[in-house]
C-alpha cells in the first residue's frame, strides 16, 4: 500500500507541476492526508472498472473539494523539506494506518451483512409441500396430479419428485405441466417434458411480487392421433406414481433480511408498558387522567 501512495503522491506532483499558477497556499497536514486517502481510494476505483482517466481528470477534483489548487499541492509539498516537524513519510504514514483501519471496519462490516443474509435466509426457507407417495389407479386418482400452491412470495420454488409410468401404449404423449401464473392469469417460466417409464424431476421457478401461483400437472396422457371419424384429442387415465415430493421455498437475499427485521422488531405502541397513566394534579376530579 505504501508504494502505491508515493506513486499517486507522484502523480499528483506532476499534476501540479503541469498547472502552476501565481498564488499559492499550503495545505494543512491533517487535510492533506484527507487529499492522499481520497485520491488513493479514487485510483483503487478506477483501477478496479478499467478505467483509464488523464491524471488531471482525476485527482484536480478531489483538490477543489477541499479548496486547493494543484499548485497549493506543489508548494506544500516543497515546504516539507524546510519543516521540523512533521515530515512528508509521516503524513504518508497517517493516510495508510486510516486506509487500514477502514478496511478492517468494512471487512468486518461485509462479514456481519453476510452472516445475517445467512441467517435470514436459513430462518425463512422451509418445505412447504411433501407428500411420500401419489398413485394414479383409477379416475378419481387423476384429481391428485394437479397441484396448485398460492400465495407466492419473493423468492425460488423448487419441486422435487421421482415418478414411474406404468402406461406404454405409444399412441398417447406422456407429459407432465409446471408454471407460475401470475394475477391476471400469464403462464410464466413454463416447463413441459415427456414422462419416460421412470425418471427423477427437479424444477426451480422464480417468483416476484407479481406471481400468485405455482402450478404442478404432473401427468398428462394426451393421443398422439384422433381415430378415424373422430375429431378433437382424447386424453385417458394414466398409470403413474409419483414418490417423494417436495417443493422447498428460499426467498431472496432481501426478502429475507426485510422479515427477520420484521419479526425481531421489539416495538408494541400499544402495549399497555408503553402507555403510563398519573392522576393530573390539576384536574377537578380524581377521575381524570391523562397520558405522559
Amino acid at each position: 500500500m505504501h508504494k502505491r501512495l508515493i506513486v499517486i503522491l507522484s502523480l499528483l506532483l506532476c499534476m501540479a507541476l503541469l498547472t502552476e499558477c501565481s498564488r499559492r497556499k499550503s495545505i494543512p497536514d491533517d487535510t492533506l492526508v484527507d487529499i492522499f486517502h481520497d485520491a488513493y481510494l479514487t485510483n483503487a476505483y478506477l483501477g478496479i472498472r478499467s478505467t483509464r482517466l488523464d491524471s488531471l481528470q482525476i485527482y484536480e477534483p478531489i483538490l477543489k473539494r477541499y479548496g486547493y489548487t494543484p499548485s497549493d499541492l506543489r508548494y506544500t509539498i516543497g515546504n516539507f523539506s524546510r519543516r521540523k516537524s512533521a515530515q512528508l513519510g509521516t503524513v504518508l504514514r497517517k493516510v495508510e494506518e486510516r486506509l487500514t483501519e477502514e478496511a478492517r471496519i468494512y471487512e468486518k462490516r461485509v462479514v456481519v451483512l453476510d452472516t445475517i443474509k445467512n441467517v435470514a435466509v436459513r430462518t425463512f426457507k422451509k418445505t412447504i409441500l411433501q407428500d411420500s407417495l401419489i398413485e394414479v389407479k383409477k379416475s378419481a386418482d387423476t384429481a391428485r396430479l394437479r397441484i396448485v400452491i398460492s400465495p407466492l412470495e419473493p423468492g425460488s420454488y423448487t419441486v422435487r419428485y421421482r415418478y414411474t409410468n406404468e402406461e406404454k401404449d405409444k399412441r398417447y404423449h406422456y407429459r407432465a405441466t409446471m408454471w407460475v401464473e401470475t394475477e391476471h392469469g400469464n403462464r410464466r417460466s413454463n416447463h413441459t417434458f415427456r414422462l419416460t417409464e421412470e425418471d427423477h424431476v427437479r424444477r426451480t421457478f422464480n417468483a416476484d411480487h407479481n406471481a400468485t401461483r405455482l402450478i404442478l400437472s404432473l401427468g398428462e396422457f394426451e393421443e398422439i392421433k384422433p381415430a378415424k371419424g373422430r375429431k378433437g384429442v382424447k386424453f385417458r387415465r394414466p398409470k403413474l406414481s409419483i414418490r417423494d415430493l417436495e417443493v422447498t421455498y428460499t426467498p431472496t437475499d432481501e426478502y429475507a433480511i426485510d422479515s427477520l427485521y420484521k419479526r425481531h422488531i421489539d416495538i408494541r405502541i400499544f402495549d399497555d408498558e408503553f402507555l403510563t397513566f398519573k392522576a393530573d394534579s390539576l384536574a377537578p376530579t380524581a377521575d381524570t387522567t391523562r397520558v405522559l
